[in-house]
């Protein structure tokens, strides 16, 4: 009996790390660039790390990473992919190509733009006053191969992240009191609690599949998931 137990405990541990891979590069991945940002001077900088803001439809979004600086609010997003990274600022979807494998990804500057929607719902008349500035973050492994630059989001690795962060240039600095107002009006949103983040989490990934559900239904019946409008066959 004990000649097959540890056989069989080996599967089933590799069953599991392969049907939770992608979740424990993901949780590497923002480990790392928490790691990077942790290195920041805490009086000018003020990191949240895995914030879940309430959307107006009741569901939530999840940013990775919040930095709170002089210059502004960084909202961060952490993609762990490796091979070339292939998209524009405008299309749906970018390409990951591992030699004859290729894979789509949601393009992650329109997934930033619906953290940062859910951030100005929740800072009201702040977020006005305040820059928000959208960086997409890929891992060491990955090789950057876009075509035209970006207007709307810095995308890049995660080694050039604080080279990034310092040569942003803005008008006027961000005082140190509009800067805890933000801090202030964010905290009841980064929950310490392991059980509670745990529940938000499961909650969180159940509606994300819910509406990827909703907008697979949209589409079979010929309405945009987007907009709501009815969607036109067209020829180019």
């Amino acid at each position: 009996m004990e000649a097959y137990f540890f056989p069989v405990l080996m599967l089933i541990i590799v069953m599991i790390l392969n049907r939770n891979f992608a979740s424990i590069k993901g949780w590497i991945g923002e480990k790392r660039v928490a790691s990077i940002l942790s290195s920041l001077n805490s009086q000018d900088y003020t990191l949240m790390n895995d914030l879940y803001l309430p959307k107006e439809n009741g569901q939530t979004t999840q940013i990775d990473h919040l930095l709170i600086s002089p210059k502004g609010i960084f909202v961060i997003e952490t993609k762990n992919y490796k091979g070339w990274i292939t998209g524009s600022e405008h299309s749906q979807y970018w390409k990951q190509t591992n030699y004859n494998r290729k894979d789509k990804l949601y393009n992650p500057i329109w997934q930033n733009s619906g953290h940062i929607k859910a951030l100005q719902a929740q800072l009201g008349e702040v977020a006005a006053e305040i820059p928000i500035h959208s960086v997409i973050v890929f891992g060491k492994e990955a090789t950057l191969k876009f075509k035209e630059p970006f207007k709307n989001a810095y995308v890049i690795k995660s080694n050039e992240l604080l080279a990034t962060l310092d040569k942003i240039q803005i008008t006027q600095e961000v005082s140190f009191f509009k800067r805890g107002k933000v801090k202030q009006l964010l905290s009841p949103f980064l929950i310490q609690d392991k059980k509670q983040k745990r529940e938000i989490k499961k909650k969180h990934v159940s509606d994300i599949k819910n509406e990827l559900k909703q907008k697979k239904t949209m589409v079979s019946e010929n309405i945009c998931p987007r907009c709501g409008s009815p969607l036109v066959s067209r020829t180019g």
